[in-house]
């Protein structure tokens, strides 16, 4: 393992889980996610009898040159359900790769509803915005307030709290109503995926990006 959701298998290749995110390892320095060691030890142990089956997704591979796959082990277990239903690793869906999105998402609801690993010791439940550190880059699940919403000719524009800005590009929008979308102004929502700092880059628009994806992705309530 390399970490929660990544394997290198013997041949040399790397494999990226299809629709889960686990924390990350310390690979470059950095101070280990909390859970990070915990995921890993968990997918070590799952497949532990070395014999794996890969499924793989519509992409063949993401921007690292990693294969990217449905993982089972000998028994027709999936890793990735494994994962979510331990409380280890949470649910992102990517298109093209949602033919699983439903039932993974899933998981991860029935995990959080319990309380499972990470949702019980409150490392996985959503930070307010407010909480965001400058700098601060990576996976996160977001809560906050839509405080506008725009679209442009090449993309839709959702504003958290005026720190937060959602890009849905034009090749996602098929997987969204914009009557849904303008809907959400004022309301306070969830948000998962990669955080981007833009900082003073941002020229007067929020320091933060998100690219949004998927409609599983984003979680409206009332306001």
């Amino acid at each position: 393992m390399v970490d929660g959701d990544t394997l290198l298998l013997a041949d040399g290749r790397r494999v990226r889980l299809i629709g889960v995110n686990t924390p990350e390892l310390d690979h470059e320095g950095a101070a280990d996610e909390p859970g990070a060691q915990q995921a890993a030890r968990f997918a070590g142990v799952f497949l532990a009898d070395k014999q794996i089956g890969l499924v793989s997704g519509v992409s063949a591979s993401d921007r690292y040159g990693r294969v990217l796959a449905h993982v089972y082990s000998a028994s027709g277990a999936s890793l990735e359900e494994a994962l979510l239903d331990a409380g280890l690793a949470r649910h992102i869906a990517v298109p093209p790769d949602i033919a699983q999105a439903g039932c993974l998402a899933g998981a991860e609801q029935l995990a959080r509803v319990a309380r499972r690993g990470l949702w019980g010791s409150g490392e996985f439940l959503p930070r307010d915005t407010s909480t965001l550190r400058s700098g601060e880059n990576g996976f996160r699940l977001l809560q906050g307030r839509v405080s506008a919403v725009e679209r442009s000719s090449s993309a839709w524009w959702i504003e958290l709290d005026d720190r937060v800005s959602l890009r849905l590009d034009r090749g996602d929008q098929k997987y969204f109503e914009w009557k849904d979308v303008a809907r959400l102004e004022g309301q306070i929502v969830e948000v998962r995926g990669w955080l981007v700092w833009r900082g003073t880059r941002a020229h007067g628009h929020p320091p933060w990006l998100m690219r949004l994806r998927h409609p599983l992705s984003l979680r409206g309530s009332s306001g």
